[in-house]
């Protein structure tokens, strides 16, 4: 039994036992933390590794237009779109390396454009730059020749992303980034009248006073439920599951077990 007026389970009556105490009162605080954090899957997050290119003509739209270095609006573009990975499927994304990439401006196959940057890179999934094993290469352009948003290749891990800034929707190179990256895992087109998917390519009408469409894809960040499925089933089919101990360098577990063993 305790003193009178305390508990014998008071969890500031323990003052034989201060680690203890600062244990308990560690856990307590970091579960209140994580409860207002966003949901992770139990199967904790995948961090895919980064590869990204970047050409002449997005170095000059990114000055001119936005007054960054075309590494800055690559960093930018890819962070917009890591948000929506994270939030929905715990998928992160780390940049390892830039490359800069001299496209052919006589090219105006997507096809050719595309095979050129993966050669010019040497990119292959699974290479090493310092020390880094490589999952993705992201490529940025800005060259109007090819007639395309962008493209990706689930099989070699590549996706290239033209520059797209349309008036009367804004900056939509994020969209084009998010679509061409959900390929990866599986994602495909859709074809949907007023489905407001990110992976929908129905044409969308811009009003009053610019009077032209565009695809879907480019006015929305959102998944529908059949494309949120099959990213969620294939969500590990890049980079690598950092929420264990010893399994990479982050996760809750993985602090969590660091701040343990200092006790």
């Amino acid at each position: 039994m305790g003193k009178k007026g305390k508990s014998p389970f008071s969890l500031f009556s323990l003052p034989h036992f201060p680690q203890m105490r600062r244990i308990i009162i560690f856990l307590l605080t970091f579960l209140f933390i994580v409860s207002w954090l966003p949901s992770v899957h139990a199967s904790g997050y995948y961090t895919v590794n980064l590869l990204v290119a970047h050409d002449e003509e997005w170095d000059y739209i990114a000055s001119r237009r936005y007054a960054y270095s075309g590494e800055t609006l690559a960093m930018i573009i890819i962070a917009d779109a890591f948000y929506y990975f994270y939030q929905s499927f715990s998928i992160t994304y780390r940049i390892v390396a830039y490359k800069n990439w001299d496209s052919d401006d006589s090219v105006t196959n997507k096809d050719v454009m595309f095979d050129e940057v993966v050669a010019e890179t040497g990119f292959y999934s699974g290479m090493t730059i310092a020390g880094n094993r490589v999952d993705v290469l992201i490529a940025f352009s800005d060259q109007e020749t090819i007639g395309a948003y962008g493209l990706a290749d689930s099989t070699l891990g590549v996706v290239l992303v033209m520059e797209t800034y349309l008036s009367g929707v804004g900056q939509a190179t994020e969209n084009v980034l998010q679509h061409e990256l959900s390929h990866l895992y599986g994602s495909l087109d859709e074809y949907q009248n007023g489905h407001l998917c990110v992976m929908n390519n129905y044409p969308y009408w811009i009003g009053f006073p610019y009077y032209y469409y565009v695809p879907t894809a480019l006015v929305t960040n959102t998944w529908c439920s059949t494309a949120t499925n099959i990213i969620q089933s294939n969500r590990g089919a890049w980079g690598r599951d950092t929420n264990s101990i010893g399994g990479g360098c982050g996760g809750t577990v993985w602090w969590l077990a660091r701040w343990m063993m200092a006790w």
